[in-house]
């Protein structure tokens, strides 16, 4: 009791103090950087230019951006680095960082190593990501202010408090990235003293300020990120953070090459008193923010760093101090990124170029041995074919993907520490395909929802019959009609074209649980609930309180059907339901498993990860055919902290089918085509590409290419057909055999007396 009263007498006569408080004039306002990046652009306008990335969420601010290249007003897709002032509006330390940081480059830009800089490297510096939150504290409205100014409560007016915490109104939009958003603050979320002031957002990614930032990066695939932050508390200052061993049990797969990022440019920064440097250490917590994003969008290696003391907004003295000492981190990092330096130890990253049927392409690229399933995929540039992966001295296994094109795999790639190493991609285009494919229950045509492929899928809607235009290859096909069986194979399409066609019984339902009169035909064990916050159509089930919650560390929680259900022994069986998922990847596994004795259990699926859009699985039941079993659903957790778990798992419609699926394409007895112009391959193209078409009926066929003025460039026939495929090269030359330049042309097929259009795009 006592220390609450004399807390409470503190804050009391502290309170003046706080009300009182005052940036130092030293610090840059918004309208100062302005002023400053538009000067630097006039003097530099070879290597400077100012963007403007985004607006701030409620005030519309502009967000600027400063790029130094070479060759500034061209994209060479250059290895570029990103230097983030400012998320946090009290922070000001690292806006004068960057805003130094700028000016240092711009006035040695012909000085070594600042021209290698310029030369090698596309780099982008923002001052402030938040200038709405920065303006309230520059204004000395609230310098402990932190968040951007979103109007939570809709009222209207700006509701702050001139005291950490308490501020109604605002966002964190370090709590705002999508990447384990989930794990931010709620609105109105107390957290002792700074209650308020880590809102995540009513939604991931729901700030403008982030939308603007995530375009950027959409464009410029950052390999080096720094964020500049500063601790009010002092618990973290002096220390950089690099993504990620959360809770020191769940390390990235890049963990130790990002520490030696993070130790090598945290051992070059002087603390403040002078007693060493400062110190990296991994993220330990999963909260939507800056770094990890990063990392998982684009493979970044994004390091937070806590600058100065819990004085974080000193004088000017100190002030200058630290950014002179926290400017030798970012020094020693853009020199790692370069090409070849002697002023780190490594220089290694892996680089190289793409071609896609000699033309640069997007791809993706793995490192097998430092990827992970929750990763978004790394890819090279559409326009140039470049990517650029940091990665430590060593023999890796490389990967590119391209849909459309067969894997081009890299087996002991080694990679060398004293320079970059680069190498060259060509991925082979897998033969073309179309595929007329026909699903009918008996005689009758089906509405069905088709999937074919796996890693790059193709969704049809199938009214009775559909057409796709796809590649060579043997995939996996899933075929559901509601209230039909489904069918789950292969599919083996060959160079050409390729019809299917699928027959489908009307399914006998064996079991049904919908959840619309509660959940009486299951024995439940841990705090699962039938809820409608989260539903596939009304009711489901969810282990998450409202679906909302967490589910609890080490637990093991199920639902089970209270009595055996027979399992048909003619034709097959299916369970079918509906899957809504968010656990943590590899880790928490949701698994269906059944008993024919109530006591052993055989587990027949099983998937973790954020799977958090409902989504029909579909089991085989062949195996049980003819027993009576009973059926578990269950989540289990391995963790030591409530942060490494997740909003679990939320299931509805869950059937037992039975019924019969069966492929009954006959190639000597094919159902007549529609007619069909299909998209040319390869698109892009250089310098020649193949354009193919079906005709339902024989008539007169007109193929003809035109440019974006709707100008006639080529006629490739112009006759009397007889039913069946087609197929015409166009090897880029007009009517006159004269060769035509770069850019999109349309291609257009008359026949019945309809007119097809495509577009194309030649790239030399």
């Amino acid at each position: 009791m006592k220390i609450t009263i004399y807390t409470i007498l503190y804050s009391i006569l502290l309170l003046p103090a706080l009300l009182s408080a005052t940036l130092p004039t030293c610090y840059y306002t918004y309208n100062q950087i302005y002023t400053l990046l538009q000067s630097y652009e006039q003097a530099h306008p070879d290597i400077a230019k100012l963007y403007t990335i985004g607006y701030s969420q409620q005030e519309h601010i502009p967000i600027y951006a400063m790029r130094i290249s070479d060759n500034v007003e061209v994209n060479e897709d250059e290895p570029a680095l990103l230097f983030t002032g400012q998320v946090h509006a009290e922070e000001v330390l690292g806006v004068q960082t960057t805003m130094a940081n700028i000016a240092e480059i711009l006035t040695n830009h012909n000085q070594y190593p600042y021209y290698q800089w310029v030369a090698q490297l596309d780099l982008w510096f923002i001052p402030t990501l938040n200038p709405e939150g920065h303006n309230v504290v520059t204004a000395n409205l609230d310098v402990s202010y932190r968040k951007n100014k979103r109007d939570n409560n809709n009222n209207g007016i700006f509701d702050f408090d001139p005291v950490t915490g308490g501020d109604i109104d605002g966002v964190d939009i370090n709590r705002n990235f999508a990447f384990n958003w989930v794990h931010g603050d709620t609105l109105y979320c107390p957290v002792g003293d700074e209650r308020y002031d880590y809102y995540r957002g009513p939604a991931s990614m729901s700030e403008s300020e982030i939308i603007g930032f995530q375009q950027l990066c959409e464009q410029r695939k950052f390999i080096y990120a720094v964020c500049w932050h500063s601790s009010r508390t002092g618990n973290l200052s002096e220390k950089v953070y690099y993504p990620f061993n959360w809770k020191n049990v769940r390390p990235s797969p890049d963990l130790n090459f990002t520490a030696s990022i993070a130790t090598g440019f945290a051992s070059q920064i002087l603390k403040q008193d002078g007693t060493g440097t400062y110190q990296a250490y991994p993220n330990l917590s999963r909260q939507g923010a800056f770094h990890d994003w990063l990392y998982q969008q684009y493979g970044t290696i994004a390091l937070l760093v806590e600058c100065g003391t819990s004085d974080i907004q000193p004088d000017s003295t100190v002030m200058a101090g630290t950014v002179q000492r926290c400017s030798n981190g970012i020094r020693w990092l853009i020199n790692r990124a370069l090409m070849l330096s002697s002023e780190v130890p490594s220089s290694s990253m892996l680089t190289g170029t793409v071609t896609a049927n000699g033309i640069p392409a997007e791809a993706e690229i793995i490192i097998q041995q430092h990827s992970a399933p929750w990763f978004r995929p790394r890819t090279s540039f559409a326009s140039t074919g470049k990517f650029y992966r940091p990665i430590a001295s060593g023999s890796y296994t490389v990967v590119a993907r391209k849909k459309g094109y067969y894997d081009k795999v890299i087996n002991n790639q080694i990679v060398n520490s004293g320079s970059w190493t680069n190498i060259q991609i060509n991925l082979e285009p897998k033969p073309a395909a179309t595929l007329r494919i026909g699903v009918r229950c008996g005689a009758e045509p089906l509405s069905a929802r088709v999937i074919i492929g796996d890693v790059f899928p193709d969704t049809l809607f199938v009214n009775g019959f559909a057409n796709l235009n796809t590649y060579a290859g043997e995939y996996p096909i899933q075929i559901y009609a509601s209230g039909y069986t489904p069918y789950i194979g292969t599919v083996n399409l060959a160079a050409g074209h390729n019809h299917q066609e699928f027959n489908l019984s009307g399914a006998t339902t064996v079991f049904h649980e919908d959840w619309e009169n509660g959940s009486s035909a299951w024995e439940i064990n841990g705090p699962w609930k039938v809820q409608n916050q989260i539903a596939a159509t009304g009711y489901a089930i969810t282990d998450s309180i409202g679906g909302s919650g967490f589910y609890a560390i080490n637990c093991d929680v199920w639902i089970k059907t209270i009595n055996p259900i027979l399992i048909p022994a003619t034709n097959t069986t299916w369970l079918i339901f509906d899957s809504h998922l968010y656990t943590e990847w590899n880790y928490d596994p949701c698994r269906v498993e059944v008993s024919t004795d109530n006591e052993q259990w055989q587990e027949i699926w099983t998937k973790s990860g954020q799977w958090d859009t409902f989504r029909k699985e579909f089991i085989s039941l062949a195996d049980y055919a003819g027993q009576a079993v009973y059926f578990r659903f269950r989540l289990t957790d391995s963790s030591n902290d409530i942060d490494l778990t997740d909003p679990g798992w939320t299931l509805d419609n869950i059937f037992l089918i039975s019924g019969t699926a069966v492929d009954v394409s006959d190639p000597n007895n094919a159902i007549v085509p529609i007619t069909l112009l299909y998209k040319n391959y390869p698109n892009p193209f250089n310098p020649e590409t193949t354009l193919s078409f079906t005709l339902a009926k024989s008539g007169r066929a007109i193929l003809k290419i035109y440019n974006l003025r709707g100008q006639e460039i080529k006629t490739l026939v112009n006759e009397d057909l007889a039913k069946g495929d087609y197929r015409y090269i166009w090897n880029g030359k007009d009517n006159a055999d004269r060769t035509v330049g770069n850019g999109v042309y349309f291609y257009s097929l008359s026949a019945e007396g309809k007119i097809q259009t495509r577009k194309m795009l030649l790239l030399k």
